[in-house]
C-alpha cells in the first residue's frame, strides 16, 4: 500500500498535462528512489518556483529579481515597441526567438485547443487591447499555429482587433508554415522566411 506522502505527490503529478494516474505512480515511485542528494537537487529547484513570475506586459515566466514586473525581453530598451507578435505558448514565443530575427515584443495569448473554453484568457485579450490603446503600436503579428483552433482564434483576434483598431495592421506568417503545423516544431530558415513573408 503506497505512504500517505507518495499518494498526495500522485495526486499533485495527475495535475500535470497528460500525467494520468498510472505514470503519475510510475513517476512517483520513480523519485521515490532517488539518491537523496538528487531528490534534493530537485525540491531545490521546486523550491525556485516561488521567484518565478509571469510578465505584466507578455505573460512569460521569468525568475523576478528586486520586485521587476517585466521579462528581460520586454525590458529591452533596443527592441521595437510598435510590433507586437501574439503566440500561443512559451514554446512558440521560444521558436521565435532562436531564430534571433524578430525585434519586436510579444504576448503570448493562450493556447488556442482550449482558448475558448470559459474565460481563463480573457484577461490575456484584455490586456492585448490595453497595450493596443496605450501603446504606439502599428502591426500586430499573429503567429498562431495553423491548426483548425488556431485559424478560429486567428480570425477571432482578428474580428476583436479591427472593430476597436482599424488603423493597426494585422499580419501572420504566410509561407512555409503547413497547415497544421507547431511553430515550435518549425526548422529556423522556414520559420524566418514564414516571419519575413508575413501579409495581412
Amino acid at each position: 500500500m503506497l505512504s500517505k506522502s507518495l499518494r498526495q505527490l500522485i495526486d499533485q503529478l495527475t495535475r500535470f498535462p497528460g500525467v494520468g494516474s498510472r505514470t503519475a505512480a510510475r513517476y512517483a515511485l520513480y523519485l521515490a528512489h532517488l539518491d537523496p542528494s538528487e531528490r534534493e537537487l530537485l525540491i531545490q529547484s521546486i523550491e525556485n518556483l516561488k521567484i518565478i513570475r509571469l510578465c505584466d506586459f507578455c505573460f512569460y515566466p521569468f525568475d523576478a529579481q528586486k520586485q521587476e514586473t517585466l521579462c528581460p525581453i520586454c525590458r529591452d530598451q533596443s527592441r521595437n515597441n510598435g510590433t507586437i507578435c501574439i503566440v500561443e505558448k512559451e514554446t512558440d514565443l521560444n521558436a521565435i526567438e532562436e531564430i534571433n530575427d524578430y525585434q519586436g515584443r510579444y504576448l503570448i495569448i493562450g493556447p488556442a485547443a482550449i482558448w475558448f473554453d470559459g474565460n481563463h484568457f480573457q484577461n490575456r485579450l484584455k490586456k492585448l487591447l490595453t497595450h493596443l490603446q496605450k501603446e504606439s503600436i502599428n502591426e500586430v503579428i499573429l503567429a498562431i499555429n495553423p491548426t483548425i483552433e488556431g485559424i478560429a482564434l486567428m480570425n477571432y483576434l482578428k474580428k476583436v482587433i479591427r472593430s476597436k483598431y482599424s488603423d493597426i495592421k494585422i499580419t501572420a506568417p504566410r509561407q512555409g508554415l503547413p497547415r497544421g503545423a507547431e511553430l515550435e516544431y518549425a526548422d529556423p530558415e522556414t520559420l524566418k522566411s514564414a516571419l519575413r513573408e508575413r501579409s495581412d
